[in-house]
């Protein structure tokens, strides 16, 4: 859950919850609730944690973190072409967005990059 990432990073530079909320400019107690994942974080949460703890939105999101589940898995094998030819589209429909009406857009585009950056392991 995102809430363990964010305590780890916290403690990683010996913060503490009341030290990040004052950050934020949130009751500590709100604070604690975003680390307990009671509270659902924003996208204006993560920009914020980010800068506070001085770690990428990347790195806060990648544990554990999900934003849909798939409804049906694919059983069968994808060759590593199809994938690619897949992630291009996907970075094709993306890119004629408009990146400004979308906050998510660099952390898609970012998380597109990262996959293109393995994809050189996919046998």
């Amino acid at each position: 859950m995102p809430g363990s990432v964010i305590r780890r990073y916290r403690e990683m530079r010996n913060y503490s919850q009341d030290y990040v909320a004052k950050k934020m400019s949130i009751s500590q107690n709100a604070y604690s609730k975003i680390e307990n994942n009671i509270t659902q974080l924003t996208v204006h949460h993560v920009k914020l944690l980010s800068a506070i703890l001085e770690v990428s939105i990347i790195d806060l999101l990648k544990d554990d973190f999900e934003i849909h589940k798939a409804g049906v898995l694919q059983l069968e094998s994808v060759s590593k072409e199809n994938l690619l030819e897949t992630f291009d589209r996907l970075r094709s429909n993306l890119a004629a967005k408009h990146p400004q009406k979308h906050e998510f857009y660099p952390v898609i585009m970012s998380l597109l990059q990262a996959v293109d950056n393995t994809m050189g392991n996919v046998q």
